[in-house]
């Protein structure tokens, strides 16, 4: 008697009978963005996103500095988190051009530069 399982492929793959016929006519919707970082990033990223996050008063600064106390009291919690201040970098890099000038704002080149200086700190410190 042979162990079928052996043979088997082990990967999840759905049954063509669950899936609708009118999913496979519809156009596919975008995947959603990749998740990086904790979830403070993700909510700093929400905010910048929505235009709702200031840099001119050196928000920016207390984002860093509340993150790095999460990180060094939990530090594998933080793994993807190098990634994820380049991530908010890249977002607040772009946000002038997609979205216009706000005095608010001001900062965003600055934080752009911190946010990818923390970036190289945390990537070194894994």
């Amino acid at each position: 008697m042979s162990d079928s399982s052996d043979s088997e492929d082990s990967t999840y793959q759905p049954s063509p009978a669950n899936c609708s016929s009118s999913s496979a006519t519809a156009p596919a919707a975008p995947p959603p963005p990749p998740v990086c970082g904790c979830a403070y990033l993700q909510a700093i990223l929400d905010q910048i996103r929505s235009g709702a996050y200031t840099t001119t008063g050196g928000d920016y600064l207390e984002t860093i500095f509340t993150h790095r106390e999460a990180l060094y009291a939990f530090p594998q919690g933080h793994r993807d988190c190098a990634v994820g201040f380049s991530e908010l970098a890249s977002h607040l890099a772009r946000r002038e051009r997609q979205m216009g000038w706000r005095p608010d704002w001001e900062g965003d080149s600055d934080a752009v530069n911190a946010f990818r200086n923390e970036a190289w700190v945390i990537a070194n410190a894994f």
